[in-house]
């Protein structure tokens, strides 16, 4: 089984860090210290992202028809090209609004162009910006299904399954 995390970060969601199946890749690599500082508290915390594959992933470097299965977190903080970056987009990265609509549309193109036929994919998204159905709308196929999670269920964690939408599924 063939497993890519297409925004893999600090594998922060991970058990297994390092599992032979899995590909991280990610846009950076970089190992700094982010210092937060703000009216109630302070913290430095270490930012780690060491990916198997240094790549955004509207140009995944892997022929098609490759993965199982695909995770895709993509940045979810929607900003203006000239905000300065946050701790926040230092750990998660960013989309810029003039153009986060088609970045996300070829990123998930290419993500189901190297998933394979009936294969995963898992979505997670973040409403702090902007609406899943937004977002789902760029995606080639209908979710199967869903969850909401984490502070305020703004969390989604959604699973597609490529097929050919010409032809009926036959379950086995």
């Amino acid at each position: 089984m063939k497993i890519l995390d297409a925004t893999a970060g600090t594998r922060s969601i991970w058990y297994q860090k390092n599992h032979p199946f899995v590909t991280f890749m990610d846009i950076r690599d970089i190992d700094i210290w982010d210092k937060t500082e703000n009216k109630k508290f302070s913290s430095t915390r270490r930012i780690k992202i060491k990916p198997d594959i240094v790549s955004e992933w509207k140009d995944a470097p892997f022929p098609d028809n490759y993965f199982d299965l695909i995770l895709f977190d993509p940045p979810h903080l929607i900003r203006k090209r000239e905000w300065s970056d946050s701790s926040m987009v230092v750990r998660y990265g960013k989309l810029y609004q003039d153009n986060y609509k088609q970045v996300l549309k070829e990123g998930i193109k290419r993500l189901f162009q190297i998933l394979k036929p009936k294969g995963i994919f898992i979505l997670k998204w973040c409403e702090t910006d902007r609406p899943i159905d937004e977002i789902i709308k760029l995606c080639p196929y209908k979710p199967m299904v869903g969850t909401k999670t984490g502070q305020g269920n703004k969390n989604h964690w959604i699973l597609f399954l490529k097929y050919d939408v010409n032809k009926k599924l036959k379950i086995n």
